[in-house]
């Protein structure tokens, strides 16, 4: 069985899927499968300077569409959530940086101040945001093709595929690993979603994309779920959940967070 290959007609590098077992973190009350729909590729509109400064909130490799990402480990997937709890650490170190005070003295005086005061510390995991969770094991695709993100075919092959942009056209042409991983989403869903549009040598069209964690823990998927996007109900190679279970006494989400210095309130015991 070939599980790699590089498409014939599109120079895509394409990885074969074979029913993973993929894990996903994801709120309660919405369920292992469900999304936002996303509307925008490429650059976000500017309609005024508060709307500049407003983040994008898209994931990397958002197209037009439902995408639903996944990891290969429950590790992965928890650390792949967990970032956002890294970057209010960090912002925090930044305003220690600004005001002229050693990082971890800061760190360790703001945690001492949230403990006077009786409240969290800005980067604690908070048990409602545990008890709100669920990690998802999810059954992957059995047939079709994930086009392979960390290849030099891609790369080349996307250069080729990609259209000219205004004010895009140099970043889209000189592409490397680290433009199509990076957080620039107006470059990276520009990318995805060109991905998505390909027609593969043997007719299919792209599960989705591979690539690695950018955390390191493993790799990850994106998932484009086009029957959904159709109004159509989920069919036998689509992701199909088969277990679930709160976050909070998982002792890889303790590992984790316990790995990042992410305080974990009300842990399990």
């Amino acid at each position: 069985m070939i599980t790699e290959r590089t498409c014939g007609k599109t120079g895509l590098r394409l990885a074969a899927a074979t029913a993973e077992i993929g894990f996903r973190v994801a709120k309660d009350r919405y369920g292992a499968l469900s999304v936002l729909s996303n509307a925008i590729v490429g650059p976000l509109p500017i309609t005024s300077t508060a709307a500049k400064a407003t983040p994008d909130r898209r994931g990397r490799y958002d197209t037009l569409g439902s995408t639903i990402y996944l990891a290969d480990s429950r590790r992965c997937a928890y650390a792949e959530v967990l970032v956002g709890f890294r970057k209010d650490r960090a912002a925090v170190a930044k305003v220690a940086e600004s005001i002229g005070w050693a990082v971890d003295a800061y760190i360790a005086q703001v945690l001492e101040d949230a403990r006077t005061n009786g409240v969290d510390a800005p980067w604690s995991v908070s048990v409602d945001w545990q008890m709100d969770r669920s990690i998802y094991e999810i059954r992957m695709p059995h047939s079709g093709w994930w086009a392979r993100m960390d290849h030099p075919d891609t790369l080349n092959a996307l250069e080729k595929l990609a259209p000219t942009v205004p004010g895009m056209t140099e970043v889209l042409q000189v592409l490397t690993a680290g433009s199509i991983s990076s957080e620039d989403r107006a470059v990276t869903t520009i990318l995805a979603e060109i991905i998505r549009q390909q027609v593969l040598d043997d007719g299919s069209e792209p599960l989705g994309i591979s690539f690695p964690s950018k955390t390191l823990f493993g790799r990850c998927w994106a998932y484009w779920d086009r029957r959904f996007d159709a109004g159509l109900p989920s069919g036998s190679n689509d992701l199909h959940q088969l277990s679930s279970q709160n976050v909070g006494p998982d002792p890889e989400f303790t590992y984790v967070t316990d790995y990042y210095d992410l305080p974990l309130l009300g842990r399990h015991p």
